[in-house]
């Protein structure tokens, strides 16, 4: 039996075996360590690519932004009223300028030099190294800024840098400052037009990205890249810039005139379109310095409150410091305030053209009935009787009379008449319940009875009152959109201040044209009521907004404020005066409301909107229909009277002279004995009268060189013209016209007293002092 020797085994396979192996070990292990460092990779290269560029981009480039610039803001005429220009910010880097080793001590000392700004300031913003970016100085004009630069520049200053920015301007100063609004510090709207198209002004920033060193140190002589910013889009407003003006001029003429307390406020409207021609709120501030008080009153109480607070110890310093915060940011808020929309008050008597347009459309009152105003009336639910702002009554009146003579009795009836639920329905209709959606922030929608107490049937109290415009409050701008649809044919418009958006090359990207909401009442309503509301200035309280020339309709209003109370918890007894007018009444273009809030009772004047509202009204609209293109349309005994330019008639004969004049509707007087004239008073080219004498010299006879003028206050018309024609002056007549008793002079100018050549034109004020609601 053989046995079985098995073979030896040889070295070199347990080798390769071990080799294997070891392969594997090693494959495995590499992998093992290749996995997370992939993963990393992955994670570094791909993951988080952007986000490390990014970082990687910060470390080692600066990148300032550029302010855009903002759109302009024109008037209706392209006018500017609020422009953008470059500026530039002054800043520093503490950190930067800790590692140059620069002499800090004396680069705080030039910018304070350079910039008006507090060297101690500027050394305090040096020392905290903690921050990278600190401004010296926000919005430096180019003359100040240059000096900075050069000053960089000769000093081989690193550490200070001038980035640009732009500055909001309002060349108009204080004009439509509440409309127009004002931006911040960051070029941010904050108020009225600026900050409800802040969006729309604003555009895109652009920005400058540079290269910096190790420790954020600049490298000036690396690339640059510079992206434009993006110009905002400009306004055209349908504000005219003349139309503001002028309102505001005779608003605040009003308010030295009648000792007003409390400000002012106007608004001027298309009747057809809803554009806004004018807006005013006074008193008013400077948007290129919105944040002084420009009143100088409440500036004056203000620092004597100030002082007062500084000058105090421990925690009554803390107290009285506080209360001058608080005082200065209401006074603040108090001029950016525009009440026109923001601010609601009763509407006093200036309302019963709504109560009336109301029940004439709806066929509760007819141009025949007859109301009967003793002075007083019992009204259901009332304790008290309610008494007619003429004690005395108005007797029998026919409809227009009881709108002539605003008689609270009255329209009292024809509230009641009409019914809660209709004068509530025609309130909602127009648009005294709900924001007129006008493109401005903070407009507030009134406040009114609801409809069950107007429709309560066991009381007419709320009913009666409301219908002469007393205890509610509506905002100005809703009063003169209801009204503008009581004589536009009845259409409740939209009312909007800006017309067209621009983009930076003019094309119009935007344009806000008429647009109706609904229709109130119809024509022939508002036909009615132009006719009633026109008679109302020629026969009733409104007889001082009368223009030679034009035909103006309109309703005067004097209301109380019902829940404002003195230091006692007493109704104070304040008033606002007003009045609406529009004109011209045969075809009417625009509407006018101006209220004077609180005026004084030491002027002398009746408070009341027929003798302070409809005057102030008067003076505007006589600046405005003209200006628009509006022309005069004057009887026969009115064009007798109209101003005309005097011709030179030195040199002329009698026959002669006569002919020139009589086309002018002028006479004159002879003076001296030769054949032709040698002077004339007035001069040649003086705007007098028509009817008006002149005084030819015919010889060496030569006229007086001045005269005092007398006071004609108190006289009618032609006791005051007869007056004035006896010192050789002539007479204007401004306001009111008529024979009444009740019409007499109230204002003159030039001033009595004054010196003034033969010849002058003196202007004289006529008011109509039974005016009184």
């Amino acid at each position: 039996m053989k046995s079985h020797i098995p073979k030896p085994r040889m070295p070199g396979g347990a080798n390769r075996i071990i080799l294997r192996r070891t392969a594997v070990l090693m494959v495995l292990f590499g992998v093992l360590v290749f996995v997370p460092l992939a993963g990393k990779l992955i994670q570094l290269q791909i993951l988080r690519h952007e986000e490390l560029g990014r970082m990687a981009a910060e470390n080692q480039t600066r990148t300032s932004s550029i302010t855009p610039a903002r759109g302009t803001i024109y008037d209706r005429n392209m006018n500017v009223l609020a422009v953008s220009a470059d500026v530039e910010n002054v800043c520093i880097d503490p950190n930067e300028l800790a590692l140059s080793g620069q002499d800090t001590d004396a680069i705080a000392g030039s910018l304070s030099s350079l910039l008006d700004v507090d060297k101690a300031w500027i050394l305090k913003l040096m020392e905290d190294t903690g921050y990278r970016y600190q401004i010296v100085k926000r919005k430096v004009e180019q003359e100040e800024a240059s000096a900075v630069r050069a000053y960089i520049a000769r000093q081989n200053v690193t550490g200070v840098y001038l980035e640009p920015d732009t500055k909001r301007y309002y060349p108009a100063g204080t004009l439509a400052a509440q409309l127009l609004g004002f931006v911040g510090s960051d070029n941010t709207g904050l108020d009225g037009v600026e900050a409800a198209w802040d969006e729309t002004l604003t555009g895109a920033a652009g920005r400058i990205v540079s290269a910096k060193g190790n420790y954020g140190s600049s490298m000036p002589y690396h690339h640059e890249t510079y992206y434009d910013p993006v110009r905002g889009s400009s306004l055209v407003l349908t504000i005219d810039e003349t139309v503001q003006q002028m309102l505001e001029k005779e608003m605040q003429e009003a308010i030295v005139q009648y000792d007003v307390r409390n400000g002012a406020f106007g608004v001027i409207m298309d009747v057809n379109t809803g554009e806004i021609l004018a807006m005013a709120t006074l008193g008013a501030y400077d948007p290129n310095r919105y944040a002084e008080i420009l009143d100088l009153g409440t500036r004056q109480t203000l620092e004597e409150q100030h002082r007062h607070a500084i000058l105090a110890d421990g925690e009554e310093r803390e107290r009285l410091m506080a209360e001058y915060s608080t005082a200065l940011a209401e006074a603040r808020l108090a001029q950016w305030r525009n009440r026109v929309i923001a601010d609601g008050y009763e509407p006093g008597s200036t309302f019963k053209s709504i109560t009336l347009a109301a029940a004439l459309e709806e066929g509760a009152v007819s141009l025949s009935d007859g109301f009967y105003c003793s002075g007083s009336t019992s009204i259901k639910g009332r304790s008290k009787p309610l008494h007619c702002w003429k004690s005395a009554g108005h007797g029998q009146q026919t409809t227009a009379e009881a709108l002539q003579n605003s008689c609270n009795v009255a329209f009292a009836n024809i509230g009641i008449r009409l019914g809660g639920e209709k004068l509530y329905e025609y309130v909602q209709k127009f648009g005294l319940t709900e924001k007129t959606g006008i493109e401005l922030y903070g407009e507030a929608s009134g406040i009114f009875f609801d409809e069950a107490t107007l429709a309560n049937p066991d009381s007419y109290a709320s009913l009666a009152s409301a219908a002469f415009g007393q205890t509610f409050k509506i905002t100005p701008l809703q009063l003169i959109r209801a009204v503008a649809a009581v004589v536009n044919g009845g259409y409740l418009l939209e009312p909007h201040v800006v017309y067209q958006v621009l983009d930076d090359d003019g094309n119009v990207l935007e344009q806000h044209d008429r647009t109706v909401i609904r229709q109130v009442i119809s024509q022939q309503t508002s036909r009615t009521m132009c006719g009633l509301l026109e008679s109302v200035v020629s026969q009733g309280t409104a007889k001082n907004a009368q223009i030679a020339g034009y035909r103006i309709g309109g309703k005067t209003g004097t209301s109380e404020k019902i829940d404002v109370f003195d230091e006692n918890g007493n109704m104070v007894e304040d008033k606002i005066v007003s009045f609406i007018g529009i004109a011209p009444m045969d075809d009417p273009k625009i509407v006018a409301l101006v209220a004077l809030d609180t005026p004084s009772t030491e002027t002398g004047y009746y408070i009341s909107g027929g003798q302070m509202g409809a005057p102030t009204v008067r003076d505007v609209l006589s600046g405005v229909l003209p200006y628009l293109g509006i022309e005069p349309d004057y009887s026969e005994e009115a064009a007798n009277r109209a101003e005309v330019s005097v011709p030179d008639l030195t040199g002329m004969t009698e026959q002669e002279a006569e002919t020139a004049l009589s086309e002018l509707n002028l006479t004159f007087r002879r003076e001296g004995s030769r054949e032709r004239i040698t002077d004339q008073i007035p001069a040649a080219g003086a705007v007098i009268p028509g009817n008006s004498e002149i005084l030819a010299y015919f010889g060496d006879i030569q006229p007086e060189e001045t005269v005092l003028v007398p006071d004609v206050t108190g006289k009618n018309a032609q006791e005051a013209n007869e007056i004035l024609t006896a010192q050789g002056l002539y007479m204007k007549i401004v306001g009111a016209e008529g024979a009444e008793q009740t019409i007499v002079a109230v204002r003159q100018t030039p001033a009595a007293g004054m010196a003034v050549e033969q010849g002058t034109v003196v202007a004289v004020e006529f008011s109509d002092l039974s005016a009184q609601d």
